[in-house]
């Protein structure tokens, strides 16, 4: 038990640390909507300086609500992992932790949901018209998605 107990710890410092050193993306500093995949569909959608300061405090806003988030479900995966590990693993354990993982991947889709409806509300009709038109124009992914809202980050997203 001590053994895992370490070995979570190590884990659990590890990645703590790119998180702590985690910067927004851009280009030295400078804002680019939608951190970079979504540049271009911003820009298209010629917002006012009001609209692009709205949106990037409210992506601010949105990374730092699901970081903490993020970090748990991260945690979560770890420990799940080593229960794998076992030589017996414990199927209850096991469940368990899925259900946790499974419930935070829940409250990040509910984050995700708030930040892609604000941000949609921050747009005009027209401005929300062009952005459907280009989403339906875009190339599917892999998963059968198209993409994120702006700022869409470690996995969350889903299509417009």
């Amino acid at each position: 038990m001590k053994r895992i107990t370490l070995i979570t710890a190590l884990i659990i410092m590890f990645a703590s640390v790119p998180l702590v050193m985690a910067q927004p993306r851009g280009m030295k500093g400078e804002m680019r909507p939608g951190g970079g995949r979504h540049a271009s569909t911003l820009a298209n959608l010629n917002l006012t300086t009001e609209q692009s300061e709205k949106i990037r405090t409210m992506r601010e806003t949105h990374q730092k609500d699901i970081l903490p988030i993020q970090t748990k479900m991260f945690t979560k995966r770890a420990e799940l992992r080593l229960l794998w590990m076992q030589t017996k693993p414990d199927s209850e354990k096991i469940k368990s932790k899925q259900k946790e993982i499974l419930d935070l991947r829940g409250q990040l889709q509910e984050k995700q949901t708030d930040f892609r409806l604000e941000f949609l509300n921050t747009l005009t009709p027209e401005q929300r018209t062009k952005l459907l038109a280009q989403s339906l124009g875009r190339h599917h992914g892999p998963r059968g998605d198209m993409g994120g809202p702006p700022g869409r980050d470690m996995g969350q997203g889903g299509r417009w």
